[in-house]
């Protein structure tokens, strides 16, 4: 999401007649997109902001813009008394009205909206922002705080975004929401909604990220069964495999509900790759709650996990991690090498089977089910075809071209 944001902002900046530069010293403009998902992640956007001092005393008439989470947490007050080189300081809940700032700054577009260019994923891929903040109250996260309740796109709005993006090139769209499967707007709900993108001339592929378990319906695995398009690849946070630590967590369901859930999913779409979070050392986190995520990695064939240390939120003074940071280094790694061992199993399978690949150079692409793949050669970029798995290395598929 702040991928998708940080590509609406740079395509601002095109409209005022500016181009993005990987050298600061180039730089007439700077902007720090900022997150607060975890402290780290914060501590990393106030370092980045201390050293452009240097940039800013080199280029006086440069302009900075500091955005997103950490900006909405931190606040305009404490940012630009802290550096008062910041021109701007632009929070989450206002990054919709980011051009209001350039205004002021850079005056009006010059060149009329500019094209949104993928600056992250491949050239095929482009985001789709469906939705904004969240209504949930899981107990470790500071999104709803920063970003807000949940608010929703109209169908209308959406897809004026997705037929612009695949009407400049993008084959692959990739539906945008922190909880992106609860979606509805008036009697439109998230499988209406899949259904209208579907359609869309020039689409080939379509994801989404990142749904929650509570959010799935029968509806949902209907167009799941029935849409090739969707892709075979589904990003679902677990965040542990404790019952007590899950009801903790606020998270809304059982680890029985998320297995059944699992399988409801692979009856629909054989053959579905999934992916997951999880965090460790969560505050009351017992050996055995450790252990009962150990058992969810093997049982739930994850083809990748995501694993993190819990991280205590300034804003949530009772949350304060209990456990020694010697103890949850070492479950991570354990929690590490349980998933490897499990993606390694999982790839393996993919073996003698034939992947759905989107090619972005003639010789990598991806498939449905999230795999990086490569070929030897004969891959066209921007095009489905057909690779007979013959091996497989880390997380990449070896094949050649049917």
């Amino acid at each position: 999401m702040n991928e998708a944001d940080s590509e609406d902002i740079a395509a601002a900046f095109r409209a005022r007649g500016y181009e993005v530069t990987s050298e600061l010293k180039k730089a007439d403009a700077v902007v720090v997109n900022t997150c607060t998902v975890r402290q780290k992640a914060e501590d990393k956007a106030i370092s980045q902001i201390g050293r452009l001092r240097v940039w800013k005393e080199r280029r006086p008439d440069g302009k900075l813009f500091v955005v997103g989470c950490a900006a909405q947490k931190l606040g305009e007050k404490y940012l630009k008394g802290r550096f008062d080189f910041i021109n701007e300081v632009v929070g989450a809940r206002a990054i919709e009205k980011f051009k209001d700032s350039l205004i002021r700054q850079l005056g009006p577009a010059t060149e009329g909206e500019a094209e949104h260019r993928n600056l992250f994923r491949s050239p095929q891929t482009a985001y789709v922002t469906v939705m904004r903040g969240c209504s949930l109250k899981c107990s470790y996260c500071i999104v709803p705080a920063v970003r807000g309740p949940a608010v929703c796109l109209s169908p209308k709005a959406v897809l004026e975004d997705a037929a612009a993006k695949l009407a400049a090139g993008a084959k692959e769209l990739v539906l945008l929401g922190q909880t992106v499967n609860s979606y509805r707007h008036g009697r439109t709900t998230f499988s209406e909604l899949l259904k209208k993108v579907l359609r869309l001339p020039g689409l080939e592929r379509l994801r989404f990220m990142s749904p929650h378990p509570l959010y799935y319906d029968e509806a949902f695995m209907k167009v799941l069964a029935e849409e090739p398009k969707l892709a075979r690849h589904m990003h679902l946070p677990a965040q542990s495999g404790s019952d007590r630590i899950l009801k903790a967590m606020r998270r809304g369901y059982t680890r029985g509900q998320y297995l059944d859930l699992l399988a409801r999913l692979r009856r629909a779409a054989p053959g579905l790759a999934v992916s997951t979070d999880f965090i460790v050392g969560y505050p009351g986190e017992t050996e055995e709650d450790f252990r009962d995520t150990l058992r969810l990695v093997e049982e739930g064939r994850f083809s990748l996990a995501y694993c993190f240390k819990y991280s205590p939120r300034s804003d949530r003074p009772g949350m304060k991690a209990d456990i020694s940071g010697a103890e949850t280094e070492a479950r991570l790694e354990r929690l590490l090498a349980a998933v490897k061992k499990n993606s390694r199993v999982v790839l393996e399978e993919r073996i003698g089977k034939i992947e759905e690949v989107l090619f972005e150079t003639d010789t990598y692409g991806r498939s449905s089910a999230n795999f990086a793949v490569r070929v030897e050669a004969g891959g066209t970029p921007g095009k489905l075809s057909g690779v007979l798995v013959a091996g497989a290395e880390k997380n990449t598929l070896y094949g050649k071209l049917i």
